[in-house]
């Protein structure tokens, strides 16, 4: 990509950028969420300095610095037209204009610690995961549709089926469970991890979830039936990232080493093709751009890097 690599010469003092990436400063705490926008123009992130900042890809530059949390932000989503920003902390989703920053509405309404937000496909309807229940919205009204009492102490990791009615969770008791949105009911659960479960993702055509959990491992579980079809043992120390490439055949997951690893979601390959290596703490966030040119990361160190994949 053209544009990384032009940025390389002038976003980052000397010394601080490995040939394949590009880091973006700012955050003055651990960066824990980060995501890209559906046309690739701008990446967004957010952590434990209660701040969410808008990027300009094409310039590394700071678009926006959106305040308005009053706590850390666990989890972004762009909506599926890009044109607004999920951001989600302690009791509060908040929603924001792209790339004014203008809040368009606060989701109150649930009175536990949330981590993770997410957009349906269609847009209609906002999902959280948190302490011991998982909250849903319609958008844009923004009225609470449901909040789904989870057996668990803690859900982690959110994302929804494109069918409009099932939300697929990442767990603190290490399962990965399917919920039926509509009466509120888990209709499939499965115990993936030996410990909890930090990060969850999709593959495009929805028949499998990815998960990172702070067993170290990163499994593929297929949703059909709940067959574990494969198990890389990712990040020593724990698992906390993980996305699927928007073409289906790549995984990215990222830990506590610090490292990013990039697997084949098919196959019994039992080792990462590519590592990537330049952040100095935990990896806590990936996102890859739609183009499936860039990969985008959040870490403990303050930073996020964009890396060139192709």
């Amino acid at each position: 990509m053209k544009t990384l690599l032009t940025l390389l010469s002038f976003c980052c003092p000397a010394g601080a950028v490995l040939p394949d990436s590009v880091v973006l400063y700012g955050h003055s705490a651990a960066v824990e969420a980060v995501a890209f926008s559906p046309d690739g123009q701008y990446a967004a992130s957010a952590g434990l300095d209660t701040n969410v900042r808008l990027w300009s890809v094409k310039t590394g530059k700071v678009k926006k610095v959106i305040t308005g949390h009053t706590d850390s932000v666990w989890g972004l989503d762009f909506s599926p037209d890009g044109s607004e920003l999920a951001s989600i902390g302690n009791q509060v989703v908040e929603v924001w204009k792209v790339p004014g920053g203008k809040n368009v509405r606060s989701l109150p309404g649930q009175s536990f610690s949330m981590y993770s937000v997410r957009f349906s496909q269609s847009g209609d309807y906002i999902v959280s995961g948190g302490y011991a229940s998982v909250g849903v919205w319609t958008w844009p009204e923004g009225d609470q549709y449901r909040t789904m009492k989870a057996p668990v102490q803690s859900v982690n990791a959110v994302t929804l089926l494109p069918n409009g009615n099932s939300v697929v969770t990442g767990d603190g008791d290490g399962t990965v469970a399917v919920w039926n949105m509509n009466s509120g009911k888990v209709t499939l659960s499965v115990k993936a991890h030996a410990e909890p479960v930090r990060a969850l993702a999709l593959t495009p055509d929805a028949s499998r979830a990815v998960s990172a959990g702070m067993d170290g491992s990163v499994k593929v579980v297929r949703l059909l039936d709940g067959v574990v079809e494969n198990t890389f043992a990712a990040h020593p120390g724990g698992a906390r990232a993980v996305a699927v490439s928007h073409d289906g055949k790549t995984i990215a997951s990222g830990g506590m080493d610090g490292v990013i690893r990039l697997w084949r979601l098919t196959g019994q390959q039992k080792a990462a093709f590519k590592e990537l290596k330049g952040h100095e703490d935990s990896v806590e966030s990936l996102a890859f751009s739609p183009d499936g040119k860039s990969l985008l990361s959040g870490s403990k160190d303050k930073t996020v890097r964009i890396w060139k994949l192709k």
